[in-house]
């Protein structure tokens, strides 16, 4: 196992003898990681599909090297090899019962880049926005964009032909590959690329061994069926369905690359690319059309085709609908107007700006002329349109966030026609779908006639079931009728080979059945995809018989509907796999590990509720293991475009787990930190000094597992609450504009009083009295460690205390951004907590900026003078603050001081995360996170003319620690510069 312990239950548990041979064998012969115990094989059952295979085991290859001892390791077991990347496959390429070749972590370098001739060579696991962003400087890039390109591979784009938005302009991956270097079935290297003809096809013919054997097949079976493919392949432009054999026709060249290009590992495993490069575009512009109906966006794209755009993007209702109520897209969905039916983004491209707006001039008239959409908007800065662009690429995760067991599955949404054709065959579709009962979302590539269509399916039951099966059979038909392919760009996987037959004809099938032959004679390469598939209903992940049971939960999960439909909102799509920009996930970031994805434990967690997991699963150290890395840094409840909230399910893991195995003597301590605090600060000073003693540290070291590298905040010996009482209060002078509640979090009272004393000079400066109730520490340490029942009677106590004043008028107001955002986010779904009085408190609930905007707003005035702070201020968001307020508010308040320049740190998660940067066995990775982006940000600026703002006590520790500068609190700014 990667980390933490192996309980029997959940160790390398192999089938037989033989296998357990086979793993020894592979341990000796790969020089990466071999995995075969049982929460590995759980965490790649699955991919972004409706199916699920356990597989046989795992192997992080680190070589080419490592993939032969794998493939010849396989033919003398006589298992299965599958190649796999980041796992965002939907149509269930990347499960089955094989060895899964995870090439992500290891195999995901830039090998060599040739400017002059635009090409660059890489190894299979690298993500397609890593390979173009570290390309960015040499002007190029390489052009297949599907949505996936923040998490999805190479070797991915490669195995399924992807394509994106811009195939358009650029064509496919196959139109964008050079040369492979692949590994045959037989374990045997080889290298793929470059049209043959001539003597160069013949020696290669001529050639020994299973190559040359591949080679022969390949020119008899290309003219045997010449007539065949030329007649019954779909004359359009994404079709990826089957296997490539019109490459062999129509005097293109015998271009092996070209042909392995979307063949899904089942024929070979692919360990180096040359891939070609296009120059970037100079400008782009958006024009955003805004329809009524479908039907209507339909008709725009083929007006729009006719002035030449470089991109062509259908947005439908359900994902706008989905966009506007989730926590962080609902932030960037400012360009919509009204309550479109459909969104119709066409991006124009030029050398100059005056190019690009005449182009978007154009097509507006084009489409005004027509009477087309009842708004058209015209975006032409970058960052506007890069809003667009996220709400369309995460329009797959947003559309699987309806409520509900029925979702938008993906069975029939990869179908493309030729673009005129689209209204008439959307019109149909959507008969179709109408005629079976149910609804379904649209979006995807309307300009090259490649719509993502996803019908409204429950396969919870067998009704639903066989209404999935229904809709393939009459969609598939409509395809056929079209001239059509039922695969775009998602490839066949489990879902739509078996359809291959019915759209190609027995005598194709026959040749691509001739074709895994030559290639795969022992069958071990990735088997059941393309060809001699299973039927589409066999290994779905949540089926009919799908039944977790039902706990008493500590929240009741009132909006996901329970703890294990909490879970199940993770439809696999991988979008915590992202390495480049925001906070989800930090220790995937830094591990690359599946396990520390957000995806890699909701799978586990589902496994252990569905039984795939040892039935004790809930209380077994290794699935504790598994989610131990989840910082709980809220970053996925906004970032995942279906709100998988990991933190809070952790929460109720840890809940269930401590039912069964005690808390460890640290946990208690940091669970209740506000009693440490209280006794610390009584002790003042003698505490902190005690807290310096290197004996003190080595002792919290070995008997607590406390970091000895870490200190423990310093104690104040007078707490803020103290030193507002003895104060007397804010004087009722203070309230002209109205009183403001101040939560005297932990942290503020023992640790910073200085924070409160700040917060208590700014809030009355805008003339609110503060009120500082008698309060109980906000619970989110001891959720953090399991201890709910705790949590929850401090979530009980501290509504009821502060409901009064918030039914009165006044605003609850908070500094430390952990601690009041629990107000705003869990109290309310707390089982025992009155919700009505909760969302009321919740609703009032804000962060000590956001109450400036707010008081301001109702004619309060604050005159800030910079010339008291440095010139420049560098803005660290807080986990949670950018997860669930977002630092809008925060950058706007700061920009407020004259004479300040003020920027936002582009950083995820500091990695301190509480308690978890303090206890031992996370100190380095701790380390590591801030290693990523906040730390060098930091260093790089020059001079001491800065300040570093970060609101949140863990991030300002951590800061210190890692780069020697000690941060501010807003607060602590604003008052300096009243």
């Amino acid at each position: 196992a990667p980390s933490g312990d192996v309980s029997s239950d959940m160790a390398v548990n192999v089938a037989d003898a033989d296998t357990h041979e086979m793993v020894e064998d592979l341990k000796r012969l790969v020089s990466g990681e071999v995995r075969f115990d049982k929460m590995s094989r759980a965490l790649y059952a699955t991919d972004a599909s409706i199916y699920q295979i356990e597989p046989v085991g795992v192997v992080l290859p680190r070589s080419a090297d490592d993939v032969i001892a794998v493939v010849e390791t396989a033919n003398r077991y006589g298992v299965s090899v599958l190649p796999r990347g980041g796992g965002t496959s939907l149509g269930g390429q990347t499960v089955g019962e094989s060895v899964v070749l995870d090439f992500s972590k290891y195999m995901n370098k830039i090998v060599e880049v040739n400017e002059e001739e635009r090409w660059v060579r890489t190894q299979p696991g690298i993500v397609l926005d890593v390979l173009n962003h570290r390309l960015r400087d040499t002007g190029l890039l390489f052009a297949p964009d599907p949505s996936t390109s923040n998490r999805g591979n190479v070797g991915g784009a490669l195995g399924n032909n992807s394509c994106g938005a811009h195939s358009i302009m650029w064509g496919k991956t196959v139109d964008n590959v050079r040369e492979m270097d692949v590994v045959l079935s037989n374990g045997s290297a080889a290298r793929f690329g470059g049209a043959l003809d001539g003597a160069r096809l013949e020696a290669r013919m001529r050639a020994n061994g299973l190559e040359g054997d591949i080679y022969r097949r390949l020119f008899e079976i290309g003219e045997t069926h010449r007539d065949e493919i030329i007649a019954r392949y779909p004359k359009i432009q994404r079709r990826v369905s089957g296997y490539n054999l019109d490459e062999f026709v129509g005097g293109i060249g015998f271009d092996m690359a070209r042909f392995a290009v979307g063949s899904e590992g089942t024929l070979v495993s692919i360990t180096e690319a040359k891939l070609k490069l296009v120059p970037r575009p100079k400008v782009t512009a958006l024009g955003v059309l805004h329809c009524n109906d479908l039907i209507e966006s339909m008709e725009a794209t083929v007006a729009a085709l006719d002035l030449d755009p470089a991109a062509v993007e259908l947005i439908g209702s359900m994902i706008v609908r989905q966009a506007k109520s989730n926590l962080a897209y609902s932030r960037i969905t400012d360009f919509i107007e009204g309550d479109p039916e459909a969104l119709l983004v066409i991006e124009m491209a030029g050398d100059d700006e005056r190019e690009v707006r005449a182009k978007l001039d154009r097509l507006g008239d084009t489409l005004a002329r027509r009477g087309l959409g009842y708004a058209f908007l015209k975006l032409m800065r970058p960052e506007e349109q890069a809003k667009v662009w996220d709400v369309r690429k995460a329009g797959l995760g947003l559309m699987m966030n309806v409520p509900g067991d029925a979702k938008p599955l993906p069975f029939v949404e990869d179908c493309a026609v030729s673009p005129e054709r689209l209204p008439d065959f959307v019109r149909k579709f959507d008969e179709i779908v109408s005629a079976n009962g149910t609804e379904a979302g649209y979006y995807g590539h309307a300009s090259v006639g490649c719509l993502h269509i996803r019908p409204l399916i429950d396969l919870k039951n067998q009704e639903g079931v066989d209404r999935m099966v229904a809709i393939a059979e009459e969609v598939g038909d409509l395809v056929i009728e079209y001239g059509g392919s039922m695969s775009g760009e998602h490839g066949d996987g489990l879902v739509r080979s078996w359809f291959n037959r019915k759209m190609f004809g027995d005598t194709l099938y026959g040749a691509f059945q001739d074709v895994k032959r030559a290639f795969d004679p022992n069958g071990i390469m990735n088997p059941g995809k393309i060809v001699d598939a299973q039927p589409m209903t066999e290994n779905l992940r949540i089926g009919p018989d799908y039944s977790p049971p039902r706990l008493n939960t500590g929240f009741a999960f009132a909006e996901e509907g329970g703890f294990a439909r909490g879970i199940e909102m993770c439809n696999g799509q991988g979008a915590c796999r992202k390495t480049l920009g925001g906070v989800m996930c930090p220790s995937f970031m830094a591990t690359r590990e599946e396990e520390h994805s957000t995806r890699g434990r909701a799978n586990a967690l589902r496994s252990a509720m569905s039984g795939a997991l040892p039935t004790a699963a809930l209380a077994d150290k290794r699935l504790y293991d598994t989610l131990d890395l989840c910082l709980e840094c809220k970053g996925c409840a906004a970032e995942c475009p279906s709100n998988v909230d990991m933190a809070k399910l952790k929460y109720e893991f840890l809940n269930q787990y401590h039912k069964t195995n005690p808390l460890s003597a640290r946990a208690q301590l940091f669970g209740g930190i506000a009693s440490l605090s209280r006794w610390g600060s009584f002790f003042a000073p003698l505490s902190n000094w005690a807290n310096g003693l290197p004996f003190v540290r080595g002792m919290m070291e070995s008997r607590l597992g406390i970091d000895r590298r870490r200190r423990l905040p310093p104690f104040a010996s007078q707490t803020f609450e103290q030193w507002f009482r003895a104060r007397g209060g804010s004087p009722d002078s203070a309230a002209a504009n109205g009183r403001a509640v101040l939560f005297p979090d932990t942290f503020t009272n023992y640790n910073h009083p200085e924070l409160g004393r700040a917060a208590v000079k700014v809030i009355e400066a805008l003339g609110y009295q503060v009120i500082v109730p008698k309060v109980k520490c906000c619970g989110r340490p001891m959720l953090s460690k399991g201890m709910m029942d705790k949590a929850r009677a401090n979530a009980r106590y501290n509504v009821e205390t502060v409901y009064e004043y918030v039914e009165s008028g006044a605003a609850l107001v908070g500094i430390e951004p952990s601690c009041i955002l629990s107000f705003a986010d869990e109290y309310a779904d707390m089982a025992g907590v009155d919700t009505r009085k909760a969302k009321a408190v919740a609703e009032s609930t804000m962060l000590i900026e956001r109450f400036v905007e707010y008081a301001i707003g109702r004619g309060a005035e604050l005159k800030l003078d910079g010339a008291k702070l440095p010139d420049s201020l560098l803005l660290h968001g807080h986990c949670h603050q950018k997860a669930l307020v977002g630092t809008g508010a925060a950058m706007s308040v700061l920009r407020s001081i004259e004479g300040c320049e003020v920027e936002e740190i582009n950083s995820g998660c500091c990695g301190m995360a509480g308690s978890f940067g303090y206890e031992a066995e996370h100190y380095d990775i701790s380390m590591r996170i801030g290693e990523m982006s906040l730390f060098p940000a930091i260093r790089a600026r020059e001079g001491d003319d800065f300040a570093v703002i970060a609101e949140g006590v863990s991030c300002r520790q951590q800061i210190a620690h890692g780069t020697g500068k000690r941060a501010k609190h807003l607060v602590e700014a604003l008052a300096e510069a009243l």
